[in-house]
């Protein structure tokens, strides 16, 4: 009789929790416009944490970029990391030189008006701490890697976002991200050690979402415009400031 009670006060406790926390999964695409142009696979993961009686919710979601082949680089338009590089053997000014890029994010935050119960469309105001690292590498036509220079930003996202609900619910969302810390680093056989240095400018950084939603399966199609700011550092070039439009599309199961 005892271990029944402690059976059902188990699946009580599992149903609630349950009710609680969802999670869900992406795999979708990405087409990085930065210094070249690529196109990357995503993968992406989310939590969420809401009580059923109440209207708002708590999520943490991580997204990854990997690049699908490497393109290439515009010599005109490209100088190494310092001056004077020495290798033993130079690089020719004729060698081809290809790029390859990869990034990934981190966001936690609270959405508020979200309680279940809505059939209304209503607004969802957002806020949240975001982390983002986008990051490009050059290697030479003979699969030599060269350098490699590599973003990391980290700050405060604010937004707001409209639910069309239905069996086909529909969701849009504008954010503002905030840099509070921005660090650059270069790493490379150029360089022999990674050179790390601190942004001189934070600007603002741009998110657009639109997501269908119906059952447990959802698309999200996003734009992200990534301003990388201007670093520089005795021991390396100068990096300008840059920006890199990041349109993706992610296919989600909710578990």
């Amino acid at each position: 009789m005892r271990f029944r009670i402690i059976c059902f006060l188990l699946a009580i406790g599992s149903s609630s929790f349950g009710q609680k926390i969802r999670f869900n999964s992406s795999i979708g695409t990405s087409f990085i416009s930065w210094h070249e142009q690529q196109m990357t696979v995503d993968f992406g993961a989310q939590i969420s944490y809401q009580k059923p009686t109440k209207n708002r919710k708590y999520f943490i979601a991580l997204r990854s970029l990997g690049n699908v082949a490497a393109s290439t680089t515009d010599r005109g338009k490209y100088t190494t990391f310092i001056e004077t590089p020495v290798q033993s053997q130079p690089l020719l000014e004729s060698e081809m030189l290809k790029s390859s890029m990869r990034g990934g994010e981190a966001e936690a935050g609270v959405v508020w008006n979200t309680h279940p119960s809505k059939k209304n469309i209503h607004f969802t105001p957002v806020i949240s701490f975001f982390s983002r690292s986008i990051a490009r590498r050059i290697s030479s036509s003979k699969a030599e890697y060269l350098e490699e220079e590599k973003y990391r930003l980290h700050g405060l996202s604010a937004g707001i976002g409209m639910v069309i609900p239905g069996k086909t619910s529909l969701g849009l969302q504008a954010q503002v991200i905030q840099p509070f810390y921005a660090e650059t680093s270069l790493f490379g056989q150029f360089i022999g050690v990674p050179v790390q240095t601190l942004s001189q400018e934070k600007p603002l950084n741009y998110r657009a979402k639109v997501q269908v939603t119906r059952g447990n399966f959802g698309l999200a199609i996003h734009v992200d415009v990534v301003n990388l700011g201007a670093a520089t550092n005795p021991n390396s070039k100068s990096i300008r400031a840059s920006q890199a439009v990041i349109p993706s599309s992610l296919f989600t199961y909710f578990f």
